[in-house]
C-alpha cells in the first residue's frame, strides 16, 4: 500500500521552518516512537525512524498530531523532527489518510532520557523543570553534540525547534554528604571535619539522643557522636534517634520522592485508592532476629503539608506488630497489591520528633521517623 501524503514533513498549514544554523554546535535529537525513546538525527527518514526504534518493516509510521486526524508516511519520506517528535506505528490495512489543515503536534522534551509530552512548543526554563516536576534550583542544560552545552536559566525562552535534549545537575552547594537519603552541603553546616554530633543535627533537633553510622560499602559503621569525621564529599550517614515513642500538594510530594530517590531511597508514590508513600526495605537493626528489612505505607492527608504526617501502616501480619512503638490499630487499608495495618505512631505529636514544620518538615524528612521506629522495635 502506498501513501500518498501532499506535505509529508509537516503537520501544519504554515510555512516550512528554517534551516538550522550551521555556525552554531547541532542540538541532539530524540523521538518517541510507540511510547519508547530513539535517539536520531533532526533530519531523517521514516525508515530509519522505524528501524531505530524496532518497528517492524511492514508497518506504517504515523505522526502523533494533537488531534485524532494523524499524519502517515510512506518508509522513504523525509522528515524534520522539529515539526513533531511522536510517532505510532500502524498496520498498513488500518491507515487513514490525513485530510485538510492538521492539528498541531505533539512534542516529547527530553531530560535525562525521560520524555514528556506537550503541545506547546515554546516553554521556559521554569515550565520546562515544572513539566517534569523538578525544583527550580535543579540546573538545567540544553544537550549539543560538542562538550559545550547550553545552561537553562528559569526565565529563558526554550523553543522546541532548537533542540528538545536536555539534562540535569543539582545546584552546586559545594562539599556534600548525604543523611538518611537526603543532601546537606556547606550552606547546611557540612565542612570538612565534622563530629558525629554535628553530622546528626543536620536530621534532628536532639543529637545528643541519636546513634549515627557512616556507610562503608555494603556495612554501616558506628560513629561516636565526639568522634571526628573527615569529609571528602558524597558520604552517606545514618542517624536514628533513640528515644522513638512510638489542600495536598502534588507537586511537593513529587519534589519529596525525588529528593529520596536521587540518594537511593526506594519510595512509591501512590494517588489511589488514596495518597501514600511506601517506603521500601527499611532496613532493622544489625541482628534484629525477626526481619531483616520491612516496607511501610504512610498515608498523606488532604491538607498536606497544612496538616501533618502521622501514623504508619506495616503489611498485614508483619513480626513488627506489636513490637514497634504504638498499637495496632483495627483499619487496614489495601494498597500495592497488599494488605497493610495501621500503627498508632505520632512521631510529631508527642512521639520524641519535633513538632511539625509544614516549610521544613515533609515525607523526606519523615523518612527519618520511621526509620528510627523501625530500627528501635522491641525484641
Amino acid at each position: 500500500m502506498s501513501i500518498t501524503i501532499n506535505n509529508p514533513t509537516t503537520g501544519q498549514c504554515d510555512a516550512p521552518a528554517q534551516q538550522p544554523n550551521t555556525c552554531q554546535p547541532s542540538p541532539k535529537w530524540a523521538a518517541v516512537v510507540n511510547d519508547a525513546l530513539a535517539l536520531l538525527p533532526r533530519h531523517v527518514t521514516a525508515r530509519l525512524i522505524k528501524e531505530e526504534a524496532g518497528i517492524p518493516a511492514e508497518l506504517t509510521l504515523v505522526r502523533d498530531l494533537g488531534s485524532p486526524n494523524d499524519l502517515p508516511f510512506d518508509d522513504e519520506a523525509n522528515l524534520d523532527l522539529s515539526e513533531g517528535n511522536v510517532f505510532y506505528a500502524l498496520p498498513r490495512c488500518e491507515v487513514k489518510p490525513a485530510t485538510g489543515c492538521l492539528a498541531p503536534p505533539k512534542l516529547a522534551f527530553v531530560i535525562n532520557d525521560h520524555p514528556e509530552l506537550s503541545l506547546n512548543p515554546r516553554q521556559t526554563g521554569r515550565s520546562l523543570r515544572e513539566l517534569f516536576g523538578f525544583a527550580p534550583s535543579v540546573r538545567l542544560f540544553r544537550d549539543y553534540e560538542s562538550p559545550i552545552d547550553t545552561a537553562i536559566g528559569l526565565d529563558d525562552v526554550v523553543v522546541f525547534p532548537e533542540g528538545p535534549v536536555f539534562y540535569t545537575r543539582r545546584a552546586e552547594i559545594g562539599l556534600t554528604i548525604i543523611v538518611n537519603k537526603q543532601t546537606f552541603g556547606e550552606a547546611d553546616g557540612v565542612k570538612e571535619r565534622m563530629t558525629g554530633r554535628q553530622i546528626a543535627s543536620l536530621v534532628s533537633p536532639q543529637p545528643d539522643k541519636t546513634e549515627v553510622s557512616r556507610r562503608k560499602g555494603k556495612e554501616w559503621i558506628p560513629v561516636g557522636l565526639d568522634d571526628t569525621v573527615e569529609i571528602k564529599g558524597c558520604e552517606e550517614f545514618s542517624v536514628i534517634r533513640t528515644n522513638v515513642v512510638g489542600g495536598f500538594e502534588p507537586a511537593r510530594v513529587q519534589r519529596e520522592v525525588a529528593s529520596l530517590r536521587e540518594n537511593g531511597g526506594d519510595v512509591t508514590f501512590l494517588e489511589s485508592p488514596f495518597p501514600c508513600a511506601i517506603y521500601h526495605r527499611l532496613s532493622a537493626r544489625k541482628g534484629y532476629p525477626h526481619l531483616s528489612e520491612t516496607d511501610v505505607l504512610v498515608a498523606i492527608p488532604s491538607a498536606y503539608p497544612g496538616v501533618m504526617l502521622d501514623g504508619a501502616y506495616l503489611p498485614a501480619g508483619s513480626p513488627l506488630l506489636g513490637r514497634v512503638e504504638g498499637s495496632p490499630q483495627g483499619n487496614s487499608i489495601q494498597a500495592l497489591n497488599r494488605s497493610w495495618q495501621l500503627v498508632s505512631y505520632h512521631p510529631h505529636n508527642g512521639g520524641g520528633g519535633p513538632a511539625w514544620n509544614k516549610d521544613r518538615h515533609g515525607l523526606h524528612t519523615y523518612y527519618t521517623e520511621i526509620l528510627s521506629w523501625v530500627q528501635r522495635a522491641k525484641v
